[in-house]
């Protein structure tokens, strides 16, 4: 019998800035759920900031490396997020008859 690991017990909270969507996105991971504001109004303190493109956010999606991406602070958050994506599936059927 397998067991899986237990999602990481803190928030871990990031800004998602996205220059060509002019939009913001904070994100925290709270056991196992991941939480999104968008455009948020209230100051949060982040352990990391990262600003990109959608084009880049679906590269490192892809595996793209997540060091090449601009940031402030601690890169280790994006790291321990993408360690709990499943991989990718491209037969995956988004779409059956």
């Amino acid at each position: 019998m397998s067991t899986v690991p237990a999602p990481p017990p803190t928030r871990s909270p990031s800004w998602w800035r996205f220059t060509d969507l002019a939009t913001t996105i904070r994100t925290a991971l709270s056991n196992g759920a991941l939480i999104q504001t968008a455009n948020p109004t209230s100051p949060a303190d982040v352990d990391l900031t990262l600003t990109l493109t959608k084009e880049q956010l679906l590269g490192l999606l892809s595996g793209a490396r997540p060091e090449d991406l601009d940031h402030t602070g601690d890169p280790a958050v994006l790291k321990r997020l993408l360690t709990l994506l499943d991989p990718d599936d491209p037969a995956f059927a988004i779409v059956t008859p």
